[in-house]
């Protein structure tokens, strides 16, 4: 009997990580609920956080074609034959495919749904259209998925990737593919079955699984009863609990087709993909070892950083200054005529041993110096403050460290305002938490709320901390406005031009001092996380001239030169 066969892919998802790295980040439900339907169980909204549906666009409509798996905010998993025209099995263009997840049911309007388009399809290069050899692709996505209950990220496998280790094991498989009738039901269901030795998979039907079992790079599972992965369950995932958590170990890529219905044959088992394989191939593009900092990637691999005291999606508005941004920090200079500290510049803590700051900042050209920075402060123009919170007094003393060293960036001022930002190394340890860095390829989201924090300079007694709002400027027409002041922007990415209210109140406007950090909230698996976006670098003179945006330096542009100093550094 000649063989026929169709690609289909699970995910499965194994990571076995001790409580003590904080990995209680991925493959957690949040919620569990199902029923049971014919040879399978229909699933509720979130009881399979991580799977998601992938579409392919057409001339005048779209289509469901495989499932995927999450693994971070910007990148998800599946079958590189999901990658595929299914008609010409031409490669798909990026433009051509996009993903939903929070997805329950294909045709409703769901409240945790979420669609995004793919910025960039990573198939791997061994892929064999014919025998379904390293079937296995990457999506990074154009918009960051926003984790909540029912949208998570599924671990990875660590440790022993031996087959033998999970041969036995009962694995979950979860899609929208054909039931025992043949019908493509419009609800997520899934399946439970068994991983299969190679042996005994190969003893079933040698003529097929010679061609297609490729040793430490597949493993087979289900059963000879009619349960099984449905004919377009591609890309979809087969879960093994470990622990508390359910991880990825395989991706379903092919099955028999049943020779007279052209649909998968049911008693016959399923190949996958080996997850646990290609960890290193997934680890050149995506930094899965940032699964343990709160399921957020962020460039120094800082696990507890920009930790956010409130709730996920607490409004900022809403949020209390005090000890809310513990980076935040002065750099004070002592004046050489006065002796007195003066407060010149914010500096954020990155790293317990590094703040970044502007370079204009910290090359001054009159007669003081850097001598400490100053953290853990509120009011600015007080020793301590005082405040009352829910009924209880509270003081703060702000911390002193001195500054070890700094570090301009070679270009700063190359040209005028450009590559305004350095590094100042502390002479002890920070005990603060420090914000979170963005990786070197990202740009500023454009679905978040940005805020700016610091200090203005203002004439006022009173000095608090102040919080505002920050809108992204068109930045063609910011550079365009800057020009006629003959100040040339830098057009590769290094600056933002941004907005805020500037108003002190009715009749006075100030800026903040310099270096003033804007952030925004990303949400993780459990918690919110800070992240740095830009720091001020210049504005117009007149605050009340709203035609000129303000500029930052972009932080992100110059991920790879702070990661190399810090590193280099440490």
């Amino acid at each position: 009997m000649v063989s026929f066969t169709v690609g289909f892919a699970v995910i499965l998802t194994m990571a076995l990580l001790s409580a003590s790295e904080g990995t209680d980040t991925c493959g957690q439900k949040k919620i569990i609920a199902q029923e049971f339907i014919s040879n399978g169980y229909k699933v509720l909204a979130g009881a399979w956080p991580w799977h998601g549906a992938l579409f392919i666009r057409n001339q005048r409509s779209h289509e469901y074609a495989c499932g995927v798996t999450i693994l971070t905010e910007k990148f998800v998993i599946t079958a590189a034959h999901c990658t595929l025209d299914p008609n010409e099995g031409q490669r798909l263009p990026s433009g051509r495919v996009f993903i939903k997840v929070g997805q329950n049911n294909l045709d409703a309007t769901e409240k945790y749904a979420q669609q995004h388009n793919i910025e960039r399809i990573i198939r791997h290069d061994g892929y064999d259209v014919r025998t379904f050899e390293d079937d296995i692709a990457l999506m990074k996505l154009y918009t960051e998925i926003t984790f909540n209950s029912a949208v998570q990220p599924i671990c990875l496998w660590q440790g022993d990737s031996s087959l033998s280790k999970v041969v036995g094991k009962i694995g979950h498989i979860v899609g929208w593919g054909r039931n025992e009738l043949f019908g493509l039901p419009k609800d997520l269901y899934e399946v439970t079955v068994p991983i299969i030795s190679k042996q005994d998979c190969i003893d079933s039907d040698p003529a097929h699984y010679d061609k297609f079992y490729h040793g430490t790079k597949t493993f087979c599972a289900g059963y000879v009863n009619g349960t099984s992965a449905g004919q377009i369950d591609s890309g979809g995932g087969l879960f093994l609990r470990i622990g508390n958590h359910w991880l990825l170990r395989g991706i379903v890529s092919n099955g028999k087709l049943d020779p007279n219905t052209l649909a998968i044959n049911s008693k016959s088992y399923v190949t996958f993909t080996d997850v646990s394989n290609y960890l290193p191939w997934i680890a050149s593009f995506v930094q899965i070892s940032n699964f343990r900092n709160g399921g957020l990637a962020n460039l120094l691999d800082i696990a507890d950083c920009g930790k956010d005291s409130y709730p996920l999606g607490t409004p900022e508005e809403l949020k209390r200054s005090l000890n809310q941004y513990p980076w935040l920090a002065i750099i004070e200079f002592i004046n050489l005529n006065t002796r007195a500290l003066e407060d010149i510049c914010h500096g954020v803590l990155i790293h317990p041993k590094f703040l970044l700051t502007a370079a204009h900042c910290v090359l001054r050209k009159r007669e003081s110096f850097i001598r400490n920075v100053r953290l853990n402060d509120y009011r600015s123009d007080t020793t301590t403050d005082i405040f009352e919170v829910n009924g209880q007094t509270i003081r703060t003393t702000a911390d002193r460290i001195a500054v070890k060293g700094i570090s301009v960036h070679p270009r700063y001022n190359d040209p005028k305002f450009t590559n305004n930002i350095a590094l100042v190394k502390l002479g002890a340890a920070a005990t603060q938490n420090p914000i979170c860095l963005p990786l070197s390829e990202s740009t500023l989201p454009s679905n978040k709320s940005f805020h700016i924090i610091g200090w203005k300079k203002s004439s006022r007694a009173e000095k608090p901390l102040i919080r505002n709002v920050v809108s992204l400027a068109q930045f063609d027409g910011c550079r365009q406005k800057y020009a006629g002041t003959n100040i040339q922007l830098d057009t590769t990415g290094g600056q933002v031009c941004s907005t805020y209210n500037h108003d002190d109140d009715d009749s006075s406007c100030s800026h903040y001092m310099g270096s003033a950090p804007f952030q925004y909230v990303k949400n993780g698996p459990l918690k919110g996380r800070y992240f740095l976006a830009a720091i001020s670098s210049f504005d117009h003179t007149n605050c009340r001239r709203d035609d000129f945006s303000d500029v930052f330096t972009n932080v992100a542009h110059y991920a790879d030169w702070i990661r190399e100093k810090v590193k280099a550094n440490e």
